[in-house]
């Protein structure tokens, strides 16, 4: 087997397509119920998937997707209002913070646990040097595209990575989709 046919790689392209999958049956879904935020907010989490918040027609909406490689469906829930606890994350550099491969960078940032329908918990981490996010326009958002997407994609690929410069305005946009 060559380097790109390894059992490794078949597996992980397997992964992408049925991610793929159901991305666009989602995407299907909410076109056929109109589904049309102006604008989503997406974090990045560390099993490959994301949670993403909107508002629209008066409702707070909460998606959560498979992780990566997960047989979990998406999440796609409204509520009249979001119940959620905010917490701070502060993780010291250690080490010579990263430069170089020594030590590790640090964190910081917030992470919002929202408490859902059937009491389970959704996370929304905006934490720099931790993940990835994305606040995506109606006519960019790589969510409600009903076509698939070429090549083996997933659609985390398409975030942001939070640094230091952008963490605090991601939060602050993150608190206007629960309050909005």
């Amino acid at each position: 087997m060559g380097i790109f046919n390894s059992a490794e790689d078949i597996e992980r392209k397997a992964n992408l397509k049925k991610l793929e999958d159901k991305r666009v049956a989602l995407a299907q879904r909410m076109a056929r119920e109109g589904f049309a935020p102006e604008r989503m907010i997406f974090a990045q989490l560390e099993n490959g998937g994301f949670t993403a918040l909107a508002t629209f027609h008066g409702q707070h909406w909460l998606i959560v997707s498979p992780g990566f490689g997960e047989d979990g469906e998406y999440v796609f829930e409204a509520y009249d209002r979001l119940e959620y606890v905010k917490h701070q994350v502060h993780v010291a550099p250690e080490g010579m913070g990263g430069i170089f491969g020594f030590g590790k960078k640090g964190e910081m940032g917030a992470e919002f646990v929202i408490t859902r329908r059937d009491g389970g918990e959704a996370r929304l981490p905006l934490v720099a040097g931790r993940n990835g996010w994305l606040e995506a326009p109606l006519n960019k958002n790589p969510l409600l595209k009903t076509q698939r997407r070429r090549g083996d994609a997933n659609l985390v690929w398409d975030f942001k990575p939070l640094d230091m410069s952008t963490v605090a305005r991601a939060i602050e946009i993150a608190e206007g989709y629960f309050e909005g």
